[in-house]
């Protein structure tokens, strides 16, 4: 979920800089959580972040943000998940680490229209969501510049396959060109609100897209695919990289192949009354496709304490040769605010997958989450 964060600070002095803060936040949820495959049962979750900057004499600003919660890389100097370093000036600002490239920076996700979020982002956790795009298609650590001007920003974003060159010769393979970006948005007063839009760009050599399965997917697909002939077997776990026979199988991946490229347009108004309502459409390509789609719409409202907020969007993969994947899927949240970083939370969401090969091979499920509970932020 997204999380408004309250803040103790430590400032500290060091020569040859006006002045530095370390700021510590974090939060805290509990209640409980379930859905069609899933045992109602007790949820909590706990994150720390820490936040370092700092400003120089003449004006500039630089800093990094470390998130306990994705920190899994804080020993490696070249692949530091949870982690970015930052300096901003007026000539922009440069971001390297564990950050938004360029596409993701720019475009503004179906959460933005009044989503009070939940303790287990069910309302975002669905297969009608999407919001990660092509980063992390190497490494996942991203060289960023972004600059903003008035009510305009724009960004560009590299991320590189860093592998050894031993590791390349034992694969037998070139190196992978940069995965890069490019983005640009908008946020300005327009009438009773605030317009916001969003345009990017992103390629890579390759790139895939994956959607996760709870449980009693991976046992209804099973059940499913026991009824199919070998052919028709095969073909769908090529095309999907479903392993019926691995007790890990855990997910439905889109190979999209090389030449990966995928653009998109968001856009939303968010209304000084308390209504937003906002959309996102997205078009993807690769040597594997002959055709890749999403669009999703977002609504919420906003009244004293309360805030409420539903979502729903759709994929659809169309595979060179045959085969296709359509999914489907819908959230809903609603949040009363207590005061003080307090807030009860509410989400549910609900998914659907229709997969197809051209041997015949047809699988379907569906499945859905919900969770309820306190959500505390210091």
């Amino acid at each position: 979920m997204k999380k408004v964060l309250l803040t103790s600070t430590a400032l500290v002095a060091f020569a040859g800089a006006a002045a530095a803060e370390v700021t510590v936040s974090g939060w805290a949820e509990m209640g409980v959580a379930g859905g069609s495959d899933i045992t109602t049962q007790f949820f909590q979750d706990v994150d720390v972040d820490f936040t370092m900057s700092g400003e120089t004499d003449n004006g500039l600003t630089f800093g990094a943000n470390v998130d306990l919660d994705e920190a899994g890389g804080l020993g490696s100097n070249f692949n530091n998940q949870g982690v970015d370093i930052f300096l901003s000036g007026e000539f922009g600002t440069v971001t390297l680490g564990d950050t938004d490239g360029a596409l993701d920076w720019a475009i503004q996700g179906l959460d933005t229209w009044g989503d009070p979020g939940s303790i287990d982002d069910s309302e975002t956790a669905h297969w009608g969501w999407q919001d990660v795009w092509l980063d992390g298609t190497y490494d996942g650590q991203i060289l960023r510049y972004d600059y903003t001007y008035e009510d305009f920003g724009f960004a560009v974003s590299i991320e590189q396959d860093d592998r050894s060159d031993f590791a390349l010769d034992q694969a037998d393979e070139d190196r992978f060109d940069y995965n890069w970006a490019i983005g640009a948005k908008y946020s300005g007063q327009v009438g009773p609100g605030t317009l916001m839009g969003g345009i990017g760009y992103q390629q890579a050599d390759f790139g895939a897209v994956s959607f996760g399965l709870t449980d009693l997917q991976v046992q209804d697909l099973a059940e499913q695919i026991a009824d199919l002939d070998q052919d028709q077997i095969d073909e769908l776990e090529q095309i999907f990289g479903y392993d019926r026979n691995s007790a890990t199988a855990d997910q439905i991946t889109v190979a999209l192949g090389e030449n990966t490229s995928v653009w998109a347009i968001s856009g939303g108004y968010q209304m000084d009354n308390g209504f937003s309502f906002g959309g996102i459409y997205s078009d993807w390509s690769g040597d594997n496709l002959d055709k890749g789609s999403y669009w999703g719409v977002g609504a919420g409202y906003a009244f004293d304490a309360f805030s409420i907020h539903a979502n729903y969007g759709e994929h659809n993969f169309e595979y060179d040769g045959g085969g296709e994947l359509d999914t489907t899927g819908w959230g809903a949240a609603a949040g009363y605010d207590l005061g003080g970083g307090l807030s009860i939370l509410a989400g549910y969401g609900w998914s659907q997958v229709d997969l197809s090969g051209p041997a015949g091979g047809k699988l379907k499920s569906d499945f859905d989450t919900f969770s309820f509970g306190l959500s505390m932020s210091f």
